[in-house]
């Protein structure tokens, strides 16, 4: 998985100034509704998407062999990064985050020093740590990532801090059986988007039912059509567990389609992981693009 480290951050950092403790925030910063502006401190940098995937530590048993489970959510995603007052313990700011979270109904994964809990992914024993997470209707809805460290010195302590609130995607792109059967005719194959999947599963997510309407209505459409249905994943994760993702995502989608009437010879499916990248990698919009189901003429 990619993550940025914080010490790569310090490394940015060095090469700017960034703002003091004591300046106004950065413009455009907008205070989360659920969690309220840090007191004292300057927000310098601050992102907010509608949609975008983010790495967060979703349990943690300190002593296990793998402490840390990480999982890649999507949805909104907010980002502050924060210019603290001087010589403000590092443990104190994130203890601050803590009690105003749990004020909103928020429960504690793990939260502490590095040094003290093992094993976090890209945290540094001489920083602080925490993770958090908000249930809604008995299932995780929001997670908050905060991480602090110092730039430079104690003078200087900063934190980032992420908080994604789980979401599918709201499909803006036309999708219809007439658009995919057309690009189909032209070059042999289509990419598809919208079909959504609980993370790192196979499961369908019921948002995706108006998008495999439209299968459907091509394959009922096109009898004489004849379709291999392909998986796609990003590169986060190991390729042969991507493979496999692919395989079975790609296999659940025929599975759906057969049952709602498809004939069965009409399909086949086949997973290819991450190895055929539309986007780079390496920034979130090409990694969502990555993530796909492919239509391709047999």
């Amino acid at each position: 998985m990619i993550r940025v480290a914080w010490t790569a951050l310090l490394l940015l950092l060095a090469t700017a100034a960034s703002a003091a403790w004591n300046e106004p925030h950065v413009e455009g910063t907008k205070e989360h509704p659920l969690l309220k502006l840090y007191p004292q401190a300057s927000v310098y940098e601050y992102d907010q998407k509608d949609f975008d995937s983010e790495d967060m530590v979703t349990a943690y048993k300190k002593g296990a062999e793998v402490a840390a489970t990480t999982d890649t959510l999507e949805g909104r995603v907010t980002k502050y990064t924060y210019s603290h007052k001087p010589n403000t313990s590092l443990l104190e700011i994130v203890r601050q985050f803590e009690n105003a979270l749990k004020q909103t109904g928020f429960v504690t994964i793990v939260a502490g020093k590095g040094a003290s809990n093992p094993g976090l992914p890209e945290v540094n024993d001489n920083e602080t740590f925490g993770s958090f997470r908000l249930n809604r209707n008995g299932k995780p809805a929001v997670y908050v990532r905060v991480l602090a460290g110092y730039n430079g010195g104690p003078e200087n302590p900063e934190s980032r801090v992420t908080i994604v609130e789980i979401r599918a995607m709201t499909q803006k792109l036309e999708a219809s059986a007439d658009s995919w059967f057309d690009e189909i005719s032209k070059t042999g194959r289509v990419a598809v988007y919208g079909i959504n999947f609980d993370s790192g599963k196979a499961t369908l997510k019921p948002e995706s039912e108006e998008v495999l309407a439209e299968l459907q209505k091509l394959t009922a459409g096109h009898a004489q059509l004849k379709l291999r249905i392909e998986g796609h994943t990003d590169n986060v994760g190991g390729a042969a567990a991507n493979k496999k993702l692919s395989e079975d995502r790609a296999l659940a989608v025929k599975t759906w389609l057969v049952k709602m009437g498809t004939a069965a010879t009409q399909l086949s499916s086949a997973g290819l992981g991450d190895s055929k990248p539309l986007a780079d990698n390496k920034t979130e919009e090409g990694r969502a693009k990555n993530r796909r189901v492919e239509l391709v003429r047999q």
